[in-house]
């Protein structure tokens, strides 16, 4: 008996493991939705199509750039996940044509020229007198004025830079019509290996995603609950 107990009790575990990492994948496939949002070109006959088959192509790119480059086979299949996700949402809004909904497809050349565009957005080049300099990795912060609300971000290139774009983007803690930021660099010289884990941390650290403007916990769960952990212990004290 104790030994049937004990198979319920594992499988329930491994039901309830496998409900926590969807309901993670999914929130950060919705925070990499609102990213590519204002990457899309106009397209109002079809916009949610269109958002959804730039989504879809962008995992794909991402899905390469982490299994072919980086030899990172944990990112790759998270955006495998993302493709699967964008897919889903994308077909029920497809347009159709003659032959039926038009399904999604991304030519060995667009591949190609969009992974080169999402390396160029991951490690930015020098361009002349943009400023940008992609020694300078940092993690940041940035509070809407109206309501002071944090929003944790990194980069590879100058800060002031990253800064801006969010602003035209509409992004950050502009996302919710903000009409001014403030803004710190929070932990400077960052190794490339080292963004994800302390963007997260630093997340729950500041409780952006529960009270601020991130839509994600970032890609790193552990590291976000140590922030949280940080966060709580601080606030204790």
């Amino acid at each position: 008996m104790k030994f049937f107990k004990q198979i319920i009790n594992n499988w329930k575990k491994q039901r309830e493991a496998k409900k926590e990492r969807k309901a993670r994948i999914e929130a950060m496939f919705e925070g990499f939705v609102s990213e590519t949002s204002p990457l899309v070109s106009k397209a109002p006959k079809y916009p949610e199509a269109a958002l959804f088959r730039h989504v879809w192509k962008r995992a794909c790119a991402y899905q390469t750039i982490y299994q072919e480059i980086h030899k990172n086979e944990e990112k790759a299949l998270l955006y495998l996940e993302f493709r699967k996700l964008a897919a889903k949402r994308y077909f029920p809004v497809a347009p159709e044509n003659a032959y039926g909904k038009v399904h999604l497809k991304l030519s060995p050349e667009a591949h190609n020229k969009l992974i080169e565009q999402e390396l160029n957005r991951l490690y930015p080049r020098d361009e002349p007198n943009s400023g940008r300099n992609i020694d300078k990795a940092c993690i940041y912060v940035g509070f809407d004025s109206e309501n002071k609300k944090p929003y944790i971000g990194q980069t590879i290139g100058d800060p002031e830079y990253r800064w801006k774009e969010h602003r035209v983007s509409g992004t950050g803690p502009f996302r919710k019509g903000a009409s001014y930021a403030s803004w710190e660099v929070i932990k400077e010289n960052v190794s490339l290996d080292e963004l994800d884990g302390l963007e997260a941390y630093y997340i729950g650290f500041y409780n952006a995603f529960e009270n601020g403007h991130n839509e994600t916990k970032g890609n790193n769960w552990q590291a976000y609950e140590r922030g949280v952990a940080d966060r709580n212990k601080n606030s204790v004290n």
